[in-house]
């Protein structure tokens, strides 16, 4: 742990009902300390998940600590030990839980995210406000779609922050989960880098309290598409992952049917998901046609899928992609000349 220069030691009193707040380490060997600077005496160490009493004190002042790699700036909080005296951990390895820890955890955060997003911060901050505030279908697609695009600026943030590390030597960065909503953080790349997804289940309740039955129903899609646990992965539904980096289509379960007769439903409700519409039709398309993918189902049960959605001819489905479709049929009747792999699940 290094750190930079402090900048006062003027040490504020925060009015907090003491016994309803804790605080949860949220790093591995958490140094605890006499007093708040890195130059003070070391009087012990806290685990990863160990809880301490709050003593009701946080510094204006903030230091600048490497954890893990990353750079933070933030202000250290007061604990009670266990002989009840005062002792001070930094902000950067903890956590504020319980009945009277919202305003302390917000104040926390909003220093970690200046220290940790820089300029990204105020963007943070206007896409919170705004997901709060969606009261309609149409406020809603707006701030869905203004997430995505914020997302993907904070993942290449993450890329350039954070180094590639052992998933034991990653910083703790789930506390992004709080300011971000609609998303979750998880481990990626064989657990080295970190990467930000779709939580569709938070998605369908916030479209749930909106008026409209646009985003209900177009979350319902999403629910449908990431059907295995709501979260947005590199691999959807209709795709069955066997190791890190892929798998074989289901092609044959039904799975493609159920989720383009969904989309058809949404695309003729409304034109507000009409991006995120044309992304799973041709995330489906390409998973029934492209001459890499192998399937995990046999010929018959993929021919039988194949007949129900030609026969349906979803309007989602242009003239030219139904041709596609049909041209693809005419190759599952003959998979061995057209070099298709079938039936991997049972080997044959």
């Amino acid at each position: 742990m290094s750190c930079g220069n402090n900048s006062n030691t003027t040490l504020p009193q925060i009015k907090s009902s003491q016994d309803y707040i804790r605080i949860l380490v949220n790093m591995d060997e958490l140094r605890i300390f006499e007093n708040p600077s890195i130059d003070s005496e070391q009087i012990g160490i806290a685990k990863l998940g160990s809880k301490m009493n709050y003593a009701g004190e946080m510094t204006d002042f903030s230091t600048r600590i490497k954890l893990g790699g990353v750079w933070y700036d933030e202000p250290w909080v007061s604990v009670a030990t266990a002989k009840g005296d005062t002792a001070w951990v930094y902000g950067g390895g903890i956590m504020f839980e319980g009945e009277d820890s919202e305003e302390l955890s917000e104040l926390l955060l909003q220093k970690r995210m200046k220290s940790f997003f820089g300029k990204l911060t105020d963007d943070i901050i206007e896409y919170r406000e705004q997901y709060a505030n969606a009261r309609t279908s149409k406020e809603f697609s707006i701030v869905f779609h203004e997430g995505e695009e914020l997302r993907d600026r904070i993942v290449e943030l993450l890329e350039q922050k954070i180094p590639t590390a052992e998933a034991e030597n990653l910083p703790d960065i789930f506390w992004i989960e709080n300011i971000f909503p609609g998303y979750v953080v998880e481990v990626v790349a064989e657990g080295t880098k970190y990467f930000l997804f779709k939580d569709f289940k938070q998605l369908y309740s916030k479209a749930r309290q909106t008026t409209g039955d646009e985003d209900d129903i177009f979350t319902d899609l999403g629910l449908e598409v990431y059907a295995r646990d709501s979260i947005e992965y590199f691999f959807p539904s209709w795709f069955i992952q066997t190791w890190d980096y892929g798998g074989h289509s289901l092609l044959g379960s039904g799975k493609h049917n159920d989720v383009l007769a969904l989309a058809d439903e949404v695309s003729q409700m409304t034109s507000l998901f009409k991006k995120d519409i044309d992304i799973f039709k041709k995330e489906i398309l390409k998973d029934i046609t492209h001459p890499e993918i192998t399937y995990w189902n046999n010929q018959e049960k993929i021919m039988d899928e194949l007949d129900s959605i030609l026969i349906t001819k979803y309007d989602i489905l242009s003239k030219e992609d139904l041709v596609v479709l049909e041209a693809r049929q005419n190759q599952f009747k003959n998979p061995s000349k057209n070099g298709i792999e079938l039936n991997v699940r049972t080997g044959e």
